[in-house]
């Protein structure tokens, strides 16, 4: 068996909790550059993130969830352009970004949680943007919609900048 054929285990050394309906939630993650992310709790299927603004990956019970940005243009400049879509079986998850820091979690249209962030999400070495940001969940969940909510908020962080921001940092 050749070395770029052989699989690897990749040891996740770092450990965070966050609150859920459903109790703790672990998320354990290594940072570096292949930053990988297990998000896990009581009840919940495993999630894997392999997180990003721009091009984050989500697995759920080890299937990729497709997910896709409302515009795929980079430079579009509006807030509301980087709102995530999440497909699951039925169900339809929007991680719609409100503010800098602030983000609401849609499910088939329907409000499930809102996500406050910090700015250190945009710090230039932050691997993972959403591993900061704090969510409040609304009533009548199920486990999965908390596992994929976490992994969208882990995975693509939680708000997001406006044209103004956008076009500053540009400069910058």
């Amino acid at each position: 068996m050749s070395f770029f054929n052989k699989r690897r285990t990749i040891r996740l050394s770092q450990h965070r909790t966050a609150d859920s309906p459903f109790g703790p939630i672990r998320i354990s993650y290594n940072p570096g550059p292949a930053v990988i992310a297990l998000i896990q709790g009581p009840g919940m299927p495993p999630v894997t993130v392999v997180p990003g603004r721009d091009h984050g990956q989500i697995k759920l019970n080890g299937q990729v969830i497709p997910t896709r940005r409302r515009n795929s243009n980079r430079w579009a400049l509006r807030r509301r352009s980087r709102t995530r879509t999440a497909v699951v079986g039925e169900r339809t998850y929007e991680l719609r970004p409100v503010s800098l820091r602030q983000a609401r979690l849609l499910r088939n249209g329907t409000l499930i949680a809102e996500a406050q962030g910090t700015l250190r999400s945009y710090a230039s070495l932050r691997d993972i943007p959403g591993i900061d940001a704090r969510l409040t969940w609304s009533h009548g969940l199920d486990p999965t919609d908390v596992a994929i909510g976490q992994a969208m908020v882990v995975a693509f962080g939680a708000g997001a900048p406006g044209a103004l921001v956008s076009i500053a940092s540009f400069w910058l």
